[in-house]
């Protein structure tokens, strides 16, 4: 056995994550850099990853800002080649790049099908091959996706949304299961109904809100630092056996089989 605070340590680490410049993106980096990882942002707005490097509370010389498209292969490489060339190796990569178009099926365009499915899938994918080769050649790795509640359930007006969030969640198993053998470690964080500026709209609606409301056990919607412990455990060396796993931070609204609580 060892001690818990060596356990969880993420000192000497180094961790990319894309979609930093998001509500969940920067709470999780947020996470990983007070366990002591050393951190690289990633996102398409260059002027949001600043703020959010000046909010993070480390060292200057501790985090990169790199601006990244992820559904661009060649942005994706130069990412991981840059990590590498400045802090020396990527250990952790968590993907939180996404975006969401809300229609119905029957009004949704194939382009906006199409978007969808290339930042949050798509990107996924990218951000994780690139990430692998790097961790490859070190013989271990983290690799943390974001995922949704939507990956176990279908939630209606939002059909790209739900087929990339299932393929993520398929992504993870097909990846965990080919790169076990090279000490990488591929899993899941599936955050329920949280509140961020992109679900703000369903939050000041009344009738949405207490629909969803209704069916939290917990009696309350999440935000996205409720995500940090498990952030932690998945890319620390308390999770080196756990791979392949999804675990979904809903305060109990999937184990409550979508049944109002209370």
């Amino acid at each position: 056995m060892v001690a818990s605070d060596s356990m969880f340590s993420l000192e000497g680490r180094v961790a990319v994550v894309t979609g930093a410049s998001g509500d969940i993106g920067a709470a999780m980096a947020r996470a990983l850099a007070v366990a002591g990882a050393r951190l690289v942002l990633a996102s398409r707005n260059e002027q949001n990853l600043a703020a959010v490097r000046d909010v993070t509370g480390i060292d200057r010389s501790r985090i990169l800002v790199v601006p990244t498209d992820v559904t661009d292969a060649s942005a994706v490489e130069h990412l991981v080649a840059r990590t590498v060339e400045v802090f020396g190796r990527l250990d952790v990569l968590v993907t939180a790049a996404g975006i969401q178009i809300r229609k119905p099926a029957l009004e949704m365009s194939p382009a906006e099908w199409r978007d969808v499915l290339e930042v949050n899938l798509t990107g996924t994918f990218l951000s994780c091959r690139a990430a692998a080769q790097a961790m490859i050649r070190q013989g271990a790795g983290r690799i943390i996706m974001v995922s949704s509640l939507t990956a176990e359930i279908g939630l209606p007006g939002m059909p790209a949304y739900v087929a990339s969030r299932g393929g993520i969640r398929q992504l993870a198993k097909a990846l965990a299961t080919e790169w076990a053998p090279h000490g990488i470690t591929v899993n899941c964080v599936g955050p329920g109904r949280m509140r961020t500026a992109m679900t703000e709209g369903l939050f000041v609606d009344d009738r949405a809100r207490e629909s969803f409301m209704r069916l939290i056990p917990a009696g309350r919607a999440g935000v996205p630092e409720d995500l940090a412990g498990v952030t932690i455990f998945l890319a620390s060396d308390a999770a080196s056996y756990v791979t392949g796993q999804s675990i979904y931070v809903d305060g109990g609204w999937l184990s409550a089989g979508g049944n109002p609580a209370g």
